[in-house]
């Protein structure tokens, strides 16, 4: 059975400043645990919600902006267990691990030393941990070298759109995931440059019609509008179960997809 943790729904840099919503990204387990876009939050989110990131396997980062990496130095610390063994990979975006233009990278030469290894990708290149597929996912976005993913687990595909603008044919692919993630930064009638707005989102769950959608990246103006009314124009529009990324979602995947949200 393949397990989803989430870790907080929130995103943007107003939303990671106030922290109304955690930008923790989310866990995946399968074949190898992932933690995906391990923003602000991540660490402490992980443990609080029965994770364990010394058993993290890699960690997956789309793009070099703090949201999405803050928390890549002590998620190191903790899979290469304190410094002390050479554990874990780190892959990422061209500019996150290479660093391009104005990014730098953000894996310091210290923390490389104790990884088994880490990997830069552009889009539609693929790579195999342990069995794992990975592949990485084109976006239009401010960072240039910005990729989303695609996860190929036991029970099926996962795929993540990270910051993205709507463009023609995004669609194609995440055609034949169980699971779509997207990143819905603004609400309809609010459309920003780089991001994708409910209207957008509406259009690729639409087009891919997965089993369930996850948004995620909420940012301020979506959260004060309502993202609860967002989330169910897209459910209402679509027919598809439509989810928000609170932190403490669980989603589990096999022959069935099943769900269990955060009891407070």
């Amino acid at each position: 059975m393949v397990k989803m943790t989430f870790l907080g729904s929130g995103g943007g840099r107003f939303m990671t400043i106030t922290q109304k919503r955690g930008t923790g990204g989310f866990y995946i387990e399968d074949k190898i645990k992932i933690h995906v876009d391990p923003g602000p939050g991540a660490h402490l989110r992980s443990i609080q919600n029965g994770l364990d990131p010394r058993k993290t396997d890699a960690l997956l980062i789309s793009h070099c902006h703090t949201d999405h990496f803050n928390d890549v130095p002590i998620m190191v610390e903790s899979m290469t267990g304190g410094m002390l063994k050479k554990e874990g990979y780190v892959i990422g975006s061209k500019s996150v691990i290479e660093g391009r233009d104005e990014f730098a990278s953000i894996i310091f030469p210290y923390y490389r030393k104790n990884l088994k290894d880490v990997l830069s990708l552009s889009a539609g290149e693929n790579l195999d941990i342990k069995g794992q597929k990975i592949q990485a996912l084109k976006t239009k976005h401010s960072d240039p070298f910005a990729i989303g993913f695609k996860i190929y687990t036991d029970s099926g595909a996962i795929s993540y759109t990270s910051d993205t603008e709507y463009f023609k044919g995004i669609e194609e692919q995440y055609l034949g995931s169980r699971i779509m993630i997207l990143n819905v930064t603004r609400p309809n009638g609010d459309k920003i440059p780089f991001h994708l707005a409910t209207e957008d989102a509406k259009n690729i769950v639409k087009r891919v019609n997965p089993e369930v959608a996850v948004i995620t990246h909420i940012g301020y103006k979506m959260h004060l509008k309502g993202a609860e009314e967002e989330r169910h124009y897209i459910q209402e529009s679509t027919g598809i179960k439509t989810l928000i990324a609170d932190e403490g979602l669980k989603i589990y995947m096999n022959g069935q997809l099943s769900y269990q949200e955060k009891v407070e």
